[in-house]
């Protein structure tokens, strides 16, 4: 977007674009009634059949989840999305405070229905963004940018607006079973999210849930704030040691299994969660969804997948209590779970949450990293996916949002019958990446 650089007015392309946005939420609310905007807002993602009570502990992470999901979603400007999920994340806490509705009536400390903080958080975060399109605010919508985002002098703008290069893509399909059980969750910008130490870190995180999918929605929105819990307790992220993350990431696991559990709800989940600091990759995972890193030089499958028939998780399932049964051509922990750990499934003592971890030091041969579900990785070989992807890449037709799909039609013309999903993380520019 050009700017006349003799127009006293002139404003930074960011700033004209971000104003454009609020107008465009203007707009569409003054378009339909209050009614009808409520009945219409797209924040919520579950089923209503598919909600949990969310306790204090819980309603911090639940809201920051929906209010970055929608942001996202509504076409917010890049450069506005930090400080508008931070300051209206603070204003909703302050105001779920009357916000009773959202209650659930229970003896002990408040409880909250997901369904309905979901659909509050949207509706006030609407109301916060159209609050900034009143005069007295205009002035101050700078202050929502990032630091440095804005020109110096918007009298010469050269910004660039619109979408920045991406560094990751995702796609997920339902399959043949009757519901998509499967999440995931892609936070390439965690460490300014969660205001960790380390603003550089991303994070990335496949759950591949059974028995219903609440286990999984639980795992996508409590499991990144967990970690960042635990992240800031270091505030020197370049004296981290492995040892310092792996105890983070089994810290996060475990609290979640347990708050989850504690609502006893038939559910579980498997993870693989990648977490990128810097020029160190951290992967900590349960059960058997993977992840694979490529590089010219060297591909590795970094998960030993939690299977009941691995000797060592049959030793001590079968110390745990439980049993090792082959049912319906696998075998299960007492004849019922596929895997031998997992996020929730609480009625399965023998079956933990425990992670197993593995740190890799990056350098300039690492290329990609790819997250995916067993849908994915029980019908396509590793050398496919890595063929896939690196002529995709090399391909300048092939958009990068393509390539995660071509890997879910793979795994279908391999005949899987799972939920499939499938994350591919960048280590580097897509134009760095050779042909492998």
């Amino acid at each position: 977007m050009s700017t006349d650089a003799a127009d006293p007015a002139a404003e930074c392309a960011h700033l004209v674009e971000f104003k454009q946005f609020l107008a465009a939420i203007a707009e569409k609310a003054a378009a339909v009634s209050g009614e009808e905007v409520t009945a219409t807002r797209s924040c919520v993602t579950r089923a209503s059949s598919d909600t949990y009570k969310v306790s204090s502990e819980e309603r911090h992470a639940e809201l920051v989840s929906s209010i970055w999901q929608q942001l996202n979603s509504c076409g917010c400007p890049e450069v506005f999305r930090l400080k508008l999920l931070h300051r209206s994340a603070q204003q909703l806490e302050q105001d779920l405070c009357c916000a009773k509705e959202c209650e659930i009536n229970s003896e002990g400390p408040p409880q909250y229905d997901l369904l309905k903080l979901q659909k509050f958080a949207s509706v006030e975060l609407e109301k916060f963004l159209l609050k900034l399109t009143d005069n007295a605010a205009m002035d101050r919508l700078k202050d929502y940018a990032d630091e440095g985002a804005l020109c110096l002098d918007p009298r010469n703008c050269l910004c660039q607006v619109g979408r920045p290069p991406l560094l990751h893509t995702s796609a997920a399909v339902k399959n043949k079973p009757r519901k998509m059980e499967d999440r995931h969750v892609c936070l390439e910008r965690f460490g300014e999210m969660y205001q960790l130490p380390c603003k550089e870190s991303r994070f990335f995180g496949v759950f591949d849930g059974h028995s219903g999918s609440l286990s999984a929605c639980y795992a996508i929105s409590q499991l990144p704030q967990l970690l960042a819990d635990q992240l800031k307790v270091d505030t020197d992220c370049d004296s981290c040691s492995p040892d310092f993350y792996r105890n983070a990431f089994e810290s996060a696991f475990l609290l979640a299994d347990e708050r989850f559990t504690q609502k006893k709800i038939t559910s579980g989940t498997t993870s693989v969660c990648a977490l990128i600091v810097k020029d160190q990759l951290c992967i900590a995972w349960v059960g058997d969804s993977k992840a694979l890193l490529v590089g010219k030089r060297t591909q590795l499958q970094l998960v030993k997948p939690h299977k009941p028939e691995n000797p060592d998780e049959r030793k001590r399932i079968e110390k745990a209590g439980g049993t090792v049964i082959h049912a319906q051509g696998q075998w299960r922990v007492n004849g019922i779970l596929n895997v031998a750990r997992s996020i929730g499934d609480y009625s399965l003592e023998a079956v933990i949450a425990e992670p197993d971890f593995v740190d890799v030091q990056l350098n300039e041969a690492h290329d990609f990293l790819v997250l995916g579900t067993d849908g994915l990785w029980d019908h396509v070989t590793e050398a496919q996916v890595i063929e896939t992807v690196y002529e995709s890449l090399a391909d300048s037709t092939t958009k990068l949002d393509d390539i995660p799909r071509l890997l879910i039609e793979a795994a279908k013309e391999g005949d899987s019958q799972d939920n499939i999903t499938a994350v591919v993380v960048l280590l580097k520019p897509r134009d760095q990446i050779g042909n492998g």
